[in-house]
């Protein structure tokens, strides 16, 4: 399984504080059978430019570079994209994007989103050389009406969700029903860290395996083989 979400390159932002510590992210990932993992740090456009977000992102990537052996994940570096005005009309969202892929992913504000927004992400989604895919989207449903998810979906953009959803107590069903729903496209783990925000995301494909059977996890495994190859 891949991992679609996660800040584990080092001192980049609120996730891994040092090269230790995303190498342990590493080893665990490893450990729960995640065979890739997209590094996708924060991007806020009104506090960095593309080009010093790249700068900073390789200089992170590069601490991390002697601790990648061959039998742990592979990295794809990428970005999560706080959205913004004029996000549809940015050529740098292509330097963002999930390597070697037309993913790009995208943070979505927690509020009900104006048409505005909508219309946006689809004009960003019809680029050529984009998909969006939005981050986390169990953060948005209380706010959105249900048809505007399946809406978007149907314009190709995709929908990511968190591992903990399917883990915790409290919203597990909600996530299982999302995922019968077909609302849920890709998973992440939105890793931060070893103890907080932890690697999970095997935990969830063992939750999804046990609560819907293997033919969920074979579908999410298509997807992500569409999506990466």
């Amino acid at each position: 399984m891949f991992d679609f979400h996660s800040h584990i390159l080092p001192c980049m932002d609120d996730g891994s504080r040092s090269v230790e510590e995303s190498a342990e992210i590493l080893y665990e990932s490893s450990r729960q059978g995640i065979t890739g993992i997209a590094a996708t740090p924060h991007f806020y456009a009104d506090t960095m430019t593309p080009d010093s977000f790249l700068k900073k992102r390789k200089c992170s990537f590069d601490m991390l570079k002697p601790y990648i052996k061959s039998d742990l994940p592979a990295i794809r570096l990428g970005a999560e994209v706080h959205y913004f005005d004029g996000i549809s009309s940015s050529d740098d969202m292509l330097k963002l994007r999930i390597e070697g892929t037309s993913l790009l992913l995208v943070e979505m504000p927690l509020v009900r989103w104006t048409s505005h927004m909508c219309d946006t992400l689809s004009i960003l989604n019809s680029h050529k050389e984009i998909t969006v895919i939005l981050a986390h989207i169990e953060r948005y449903v209380p706010f959105q009406k249900t048809d505007i998810i399946y809406t978007l979906q149907r314009q190709g953009i995709l929908m990511q969700a968190s591992a903990d959803f399917f883990i915790n107590r409290r919203y597990r069903r909600k996530a299982f029903g999302m995922m019968r729903n077909g609302m849920i496209d890709v998973l992440g783990s939105d890793c931060h860290n070893i103890k907080e925000r932890p690697q999970n995301l095997g935990m969830a494909v063992k939750a999804i395996r046990k609560a819907l059977g293997e033919k969920y996890i074979d579908i999410l495994l298509e997807t992500e083989n569409e999506l990466l190859k």
